[in-house]
């Protein structure tokens, strides 16, 4: 395909100076993410492709963590570290293209998201489960595995909810505020989300701590059950959170 710069201007291009909050992203996978980019551009290979394809290969990874083995939790650490890798390629894919004004290419790439990242939370319970024999472990992924998409989803609706009812009229300023909280960009919108999505990006690294792990299967289960309680503490906090967010009044009609 011409037109297609080199790797020096594709990145300025495709990878704005305010773009990532995560330093792992930034660090390291945009280092590797734009010589894909600039392959994909080279073959015409659409945004939507690149999310569809990262969707695959990350749910891949994530149910690989099921069988409770060495092999399939390096296998499945190092598909999730591969997808985390696409999942930048297709934002410059899009950007590139002009693609990324369009709605569409998002939801794809957030139902990748969501299912990998779901799947992953319960798959790894069962690998926990099959690797030391606590059924507590298979409890636990369950859990993990649907309560984390009902408080996002519940604060997501809420805000639509409350935006349907009032259409055409700006949103008010604490509709603005919680849609702040929600999606949070700078330190004053969240202090602990904002360090937390800076320091590293928490399941997809934490995937591949547990690959290692897995060759020690008492460590393994604990890892699993220390995060679990972290996990708890933290859900917690963003379901206080939630509930403060979608406190608000709604414009006057």
């Amino acid at each position: 395909m011409n037109g297609i710069p080199d790797v020096s201007a594709l990145r300025s291009i495709c990878q704005p100076n305010d773009l990532d909050v995560c330093l792992y992203r930034k660090l390291f996978t945009r280092r590797i993410s734009i010589y894909l980019t600039s392959l994909f551009l080279r073959m015409g290979v659409s945004a939507n492709s690149v999310s569809v394809v990262k969707g695959i290969i990350a749910c891949t990874g994530a149910v690989l963590f099921a069988p409770g083995t060495p092999a399939c939790f390096i296998t499945g650490a190092l598909l999730l570290q591969l997808s985390f890798i696409l999942d930048a390629c297709d934002g410059e894919v899009a950007r590139f293209n002009g693609s990324n004004r369009r709605a569409g290419g998002e939801f794809i790439d957030k139902i990748g998201d969501a299912g990998s990242r779901g799947l992953f939370y319960g798959a790894w319970g069962w690998g926990a489960y099959n690797l030391s024999g606590d059924i507590r472990a298979v409890v636990a992924g369950t859990i993990m595995a649907g309560l984390w998409l009902v408080v996002r989803f519940c604060a997501v609706e809420t805000l639509l909810e409350s935006f349907s009812n009032h259409l055409g009229i700006p949103a008010g300023r604490e509709e603005e505020e919680s849609l702040k909280k929600l999606f949070v960009k700078n330190s004053g919108d969240g202090r602990i989300e904002y360090f937390l999505s800076a320091v590293f990006h928490p399941w997809m690294n934490m995937a591949a701590v547990a690959a290692a792990f897995s060759f020690f299967p008492d460590l393994f289960s604990s890892l699993f059950l220390g995060y679990f309680l972290l996990w708890v503490v933290n859900t917690v906090r963003k379901i206080r959170c939630a509930y403060s967010m979608v406190n608000f009044e709604r414009p006057v009609q």
